[in-house]
């Protein structure tokens, strides 16, 4: 009994036992489980595409810079400088194209004036009283700039403007823009200067040389209309308007005359300005000039010429541009162009028309409208005037540039004549040309003598201080 007591607990402990050890055998199969669990957790990926595109959304907005707010400058000129004459864009846009490259903060706008001279002068003369801010570099005439600059309404451009740009510009014409020793404005970026168009195969079938002396030309039309009749001698525009006050100073200049002394005195009544206009006179008297020409202004004056009718005609540089072409003249390679003849103790003159750039001294804007003005006498802009609105131009090295030739072949005909360059210099030149213009006209029309019509003049200039 004992033994099957002990057998029976001994079978007893087996069966306890056994699921025991049964159960203390799986530990391996569960630490697979828990690892496959751990590796298919994928944590990484999810912090990925949760945090790039949040910080790529902030950023954008936060470093978004409003646009800077441009200086306007105003610049005050005609409707030629919204066109364009030539294989360039007009005035306006190169200058607006060039500014934007270089100072990208200024902004240039144009303010349209007046094509006619009185009302153009009337409307800078109230901006100016009215010390008007609004208008920063305006077109000046050089009849205007002596007047602007003695009333003090020009900014001297001495301490403005680079000595660079300045070495790159013709000295004649910063002479020319210059008063009391200052520059006021940069010129000229167009302009008209009188030369001598004369009919090179007239010339030569006779055995002439181009005239250098007033004498020279006289004879030349006498001995040429012998043999060509019908053919007119000399024309340039004479009537009383300020295109005869132009020719004026060329034949004063031309005789060896000025217009005023050191202290500003009229002295254009002196000998050699007397025998200026008794030669201008004599002209209409022998025939050598049309009396028609009394009665002309600039563009009726050259019409003869171009027609293949006249042997010489005194006229500005622009016809140079056109002469040549069938379509427009009669005298297409049968022409020259050379200074203007002179008296013995005169010197060739050719009046200069030209426009400067000045800066309005009432202007709000005086250091941006200087970056401007010198962008608008550096290179580009300065080939970009040329060939849009034709000679003349301040800047030198336009006239050795083989797209300003190939455009006008002529371009060395001009620079001889450059160097002739006269003007009217006086602050009063509105009132003194209207003078001029009655004085001289009754001179060649025969209502006063020459020597009387010049006393007149120099009186009424005078009582004009």
């Amino acid at each position: 009994m004992l033994k099957n007591s002990v057998w029976r607990m001994i079978l007893i402990t087996a069966l306890v036992v056994m699921p025991l050890l049964g159960a203390c055998a799986q530990p391996t199969a569960q630490v697979v489980v828990e690892t496959q669990v751990v590796v298919q957790t994928k944590v990484v990926p999810q912090v990925q595409t949760q945090i790039v595109p949040q910080v790529q959304t902030q950023i954008v907005p936060q470093t978004a810079v409003p646009p800077a707010e441009k200086t306007i400058v105003t610049i005050a000129y005609n409707g030629y400088f919204n066109k364009s004459f030539g294989p360039a864009d007009p005035p306006i846009k190169a200058i607006q194209a060039e500014v934007a490259k270089k100072y990208p903060d200024i902004q240039v706008v144009l303010n349209v004036m007046p094509y006619e001279g009185g009302p153009w002068h009337d409307t800078y003369v109230a901006w100016f009283q009215g010390e008007d801010p609004s208008m920063d570099l305006i077109g000046v005439s050089n009849y205007w700039l002596p007047e602007f600059a003695q009333a003090g309404w020009l900014l001297p451009l001495d301490d403005k403007i680079s000595k660079d740009v300045i070495s790159h510009l013709n000295p004649a014409f910063v002479q020319a823009f210059s008063y009391k020793g200052q520059i006021m404005g940069l010129g000229p970026w167009w302009g008209g200067i009188g030369g001598l168009y004369y009919r090179k195969d007239l010339l030569e079938k006779y055995n002439l040389q181009p005239p250098k002396t007033y004498d020279d030309l006289v004879n030349a039309v006498k001995t040429i209309q012998a043999g060509e009749p019908g053919m007119s001698g000399w024309t340039w525009p004479a009537l009383k308007d300020q295109v005869l006050v132009n020719q004026w100073v060329q034949y004063m200049n031309g005789f060896g005359g000025k217009a005023f002394d050191d202290s500003g005195k009229c002295v254009m009544n002196n000998a050699e300005g007397v025998n200026a206009l008794k030669f201008m006179k004599s002209l209409f008297d022998t025939g050598v000039t049309p009396k028609e020409a009394l009665t002309w202004k600039e563009e009726e004056s050259l019409v003869r010429f171009a027609s293949g009718t006249a042997i010489f005609h005194s006229g500005r540089q622009d016809m140079t541009f056109w002469l040549n072409d069938p379509a427009q003249s009669k005298v297409a390679d049968k022409w020259g162009f050379v200074p203007q003849p002179a008296a013995p103790g005169g010197h060739a003159a050719g009046y200069l028309e030209a426009w400067a750039f000045s800066i309005n001294k009432f202007s709000a804007h005086p250091d941006a409208a200087a970056k401007v003005l010198e962008v608008m006498f550096e290179f580009n802009v300065q080939k970009a005037f040329n060939l849009s609105q034709g000679p003349l131009q301040a800047n030198v090295d336009i006239y050795k540039d083989p797209d300003v030739i190939k455009n006008n072949p002529n371009m060395p005909l001009i620079q001889p004549v450059l160097d002739t360059a006269v003007i009217l210099p006086t602050p009063k030149f509105s009132d003194i040309s209207r003078i001029l213009e009655e004085e001289l006209s009754s001179a060649l029309t025969g209502s006063k003598a020459p020597e009387a019509a010049l006393n007149d003049s120099c009186q009424r200039i005078d009582a004009l201080k």
